[in-house]
């Protein structure tokens, strides 16, 4: 009995789907999470089943696509962002704004992203997208189109898509182009011919034999599929979309860790940075990695080698290739500030704590050929997270001294004192292999230096690490210094004899293996230098000489007695000195050329037109910062205390007006608070307006000190407003003075305007 049309298009379509599936399966690696099959395998329904309902009502395109997109939006909370929808499947205003900018910025996030990108829920957007706008289409021409073996040509396109937003590695490619290419020929055979024909391609075969031939069919093409998979060879990599994206973030023009080295040292052990929970003993905590010195500072060089790596974003789940013990581990932060998080070994999973930094997952960035993290924005106190880490082991000495130094490539030391590569030279005379130099020049500076962090009772210690530093270190009569000195010593050694070395900037403490949670302070701060060898990895040697081993003082010379003064003999008389005739002036003129001026007016003329054009730029922020001293200044002196107040209050709003932000002119304080507080919901500007209320309308002057007090609370709130907006609206801010021009409108808008009436209009006329 022959299959039913309606049947055969239903079955079609069902084939068209699962065709849509697989042409996007070469997305899992970026994902490699079960959410991925959830929300590309819901995405795909979402579509089939707007193709669907435009099929039987014959809607028309526009209104199977209005469909979708409310499809699209009504099943995204319960598909891919179920943490921030109700009850886990009901969308809030918060995921539909999410689901709508998701449209535009997913493709970027996830080709910036390192993969896979679990945990990022919102880059789920893009298999999810993909999957109703495949569903729709291909569900469309099969159940509405005379010719529904047009349907592949979705699925076509989406492979290619999901090829190129994928991974450098394909798949399961035999398995997966094996059974599409089954599921094609399937296409071909059940999709159904225009007047109610079962299939085109049996058509005027017996019907006894049908069935027969579509199942050698298939199998032909499964067989084909698999043949080739195993046959031809397979790329190992291919070239991709994300090849050709530059990552977000370069860390080169972040401050180096290492320049608030004394900062740590300074605070001692009452600076309590933060406590980790689970760490092996023995594990050093990596603050950053840093490859490149410049004469200045050492910092992070950023350039995608293997030695300096680079930085993207990551989720829970982390690619690592180091080997080494497993390692699970949470940390705290306290006291620390800045954008580096503190972790061990290479990470393989990092899991956010619900909290202010789950909420800024997407400015968390790793760098796995260093073993560093970011947080862009910065860490805060209270914030906690778990990471799943590699600690690798560390080698023997004989490992060590057979292991060939790997050759990587890391940006040339620039400005490094001469002295450098002669020390280098003399500490490691008679050393043969690049292990015996480092422990020859590890050994000198350990033994032969002497500790001190220049602190109170402590010998006189500098800080800093500038080619002067350096030089300043190894040229005196004693070597004094900390970590920060010596590390980036030995480096500069190191990298004068050709050997690749970096500066690691982190923590170490000794602890039992039973210990809890470790608070660590400023005083486990430590540098260390660290060098890269064959099948062992990244090995660190510590040049810094033990705390207890300080400078020798100084004996001071004893003063000579002085002799009595005694009369001199007169010097014996010198004759003048007969000096050669001049000669004259023609014959001097003669055979010399004329002063050229020419080049010293052009150089003029171009440092008058710098100068100038420098002038130009930077006259409207000079009118800008003198306009607004110039308003503060009198609202700070004026005659009523309680309008000193209120000129604070003013002046925290025109700060906000000049970052962006729109306040109304004639708003109440309250309402111009409420305003604030939507702009920046994390500043209690609140109180600040009722401070400002209550010394406006209470009773009484305020004091001194409460202007005083005031005024520094507004400073406080507009220096968090400040680095609470982007910088291109700083800048805008610096040279555009939005308020400024808020103040004329509100004066002008105070301006009593003449009534005009009849009579006046009548006296005008007659006049």
């Amino acid at each position: 009995m022959a299959m039913p049309r309606d049947g055969r298009r239903t079955l079609a379509a069902v084939i068209s789907a699962i065709g849509v599936t697989l042409a996007l399966v070469p997305l899992y690696p970026v994902y490699a999470v079960p959410e991925f099959w959830t929300a590309l395998g819901g995405g795909v329904l979402l579509g089939s089943l707007a193709a669907a309902v435009g099929a039987r009502w014959r809607l028309g395109p526009l209104s199977v696509t209005a469909a979708a997109v409310v499809a699209y939006f009504a099943a995204g909370g319960a598909l891919v962002l179920r943490e921030g929808s109700l009850f886990g499947a009901v969308p809030t205003l918060d995921v539909l704004k999410a689901l709508a900018l998701g449209l535009i910025r997913v493709w970027k996030d996830m080709l910036t992203a390192a993969t896979p990108v679990s945990g990022m829920e919102a880059l789920l957007i893009a298999p999810y997208a993909l999957g109703i706008l495949g569903g729709a289409a291909a569900g469309s021409i099969t159940l509405r189109s005379r010719r529904p073996q047009w349907a592949a040509l979705p699925a076509g396109v989406l492979l290619l898509v999901a090829i190129t937003l994928g991974t450098y590695t394909a798949f399961m490619p035999a398995v997966v182009g094996a059974v599409l290419a089954v599921l094609l020929t399937a296409w071909a055979l059940y999709a159904g011919r225009p007047g109610g024909a079962g299939n085109l391609a049996l058509g005027q075969v017996p019907r006894g034999n049908r069935h027969v031939m579509a199942a050698a069919t298939l199998a032909a093409a499964l067989g084909a599929g698999v043949a080739a998979g195993a046959l031809v060879p397979l790329p190992t990599d291919r070239t991709v979309l994300r090849d050709a994206v530059v990552p977000p973030l370069d860390v080169h023009d972040l401050a180096s860790p290492l320049t608030s080295f004394r900062q740590f040292t300074t605070g001692g052990e009452s600076l309590k940075l933060f406590t980790v929970e689970g760490l092996p003993p023995g594990a050093a905590i990596r603050l950053a990695a840093l490859d490149q010195y410049d004469g200045i500072v050492y910092r992070v060089a950023n350039n995608g080698s293997a030695g300096a790596g680079q930085f993207s974003r990551v989720g829970r789940k982390i690619t690592t290739t180091a080997e080494g013990d497993q390692a699970t581990y949470s940390v705290t932060i306290d006291q620390l500030t800045g954008v580096w998080m503190p972790d061990a070994g290479y990470l393989d999973a990092l899991e956010l704590d619900d909290g202010t930094l789950a909420d800024r997952r997407a400015g968390l960035n790793y760098n796995p050929g260093t073993g560093t993290a970011v947080m862009v924005g910065g860490v805060l106190r209270g914030d906690h997270y778990t990471a799943e880490a590699i600690i690798p082991k560390t080698p023997d000495d004989a490992t060590l001294a057979t292991a060939r130094v790997s050759a990587m490539t890391l940006s040339t030391p620039q400005n490094v004192p001469e002295i450098v590569g002669t020390l280098a030279t003399q500490f490691t005379a008679g050393a043969s292999t690049p292990w015996e130099q480092l422990k020859a020049i590890e050994s000198k500076l350990h033994s032969a230096g002497f500790f001190s962090h220049g602190l109170e009772g402590e010998a006189r210690s500098r800080a800093g690490h500038t080619s002067e530093r350096v030089s300043t270190l190894l040229e005196g009569t004693q070597m004094v210094g900390d970590d920060e000195q010596y590390a980036v010593a030995m480096a500069l050694m190191a990298r004068q004899l050709g050997i690749p070395a970096r500066v690691v900037m982190g923590f170490r403490q000794d602890h039992p293996a039973s210990a809890g949670a470790i608070t660590i302070t400023g005083a486990d701060v430590h540098a260390w230098v660290e060098v890269p060898f064959d099948h062992v990895g990244w090995v660190s040697f510590n040049p810094t000489p033990p705390t207890d081993q300080v400078p020798k003082q100084e004996v001071p010379q004893h003063q000579q007695k002085p002799q009595p003064q005694v009369q001199q003999p007169p010097p014996p008389v010198v004759p003048p000195v007969e000096l050669p005739p001049a000669p004259p002036v023609k014959e001097a003129s003669d055979g010399s050329a004329p002063t050229d001026l020419a080049g010293l007016w052009a150089a003029l003329r171009w440092t008058g037109a710098g100068i100038g054009l420098l002038s130009l730029l930077l006259a409207p922020a000079a009118l800008a910062a003198w306009l607004r001293w110039r308003r503060r200044r009198a609202r700070k002196a004026a005659s009523r205390a309680s309008d000193r107040i209120s000129g604070g209050w003013s002046e925290l709003v025109d700060l906000v007006v000049d970052h962006g932000a729109d306040v109304p002119p004639g708003a109440t304080r309250r309402e111009e608070a409420t305003l604030l507080g939507e702009h920046f919901p994390r500043e209690a500007i609140a109180p600040l307006a009722s401070r400002a209320d209550h010394a406006a309308f209470g009773t009484g002057q305020p004091s001194d000190a409460e202007i005083a007090a005031y005024w520094a609370d507004v400073e406080t709130a507009g220096q968090r407003i400040r680095r609470a907006v982007g910088w291109r609206r700083r800048l805008a801010a610096r040279y555009f003075a939005r308020s400024a021009m808020r103040d004329v409108r509100l004066r002008a808008s105070r301006i009593p305007l003449p009534r005009i009436t009849h009579l006046s209009l009548k006296k005008a006329k007659n006049q």
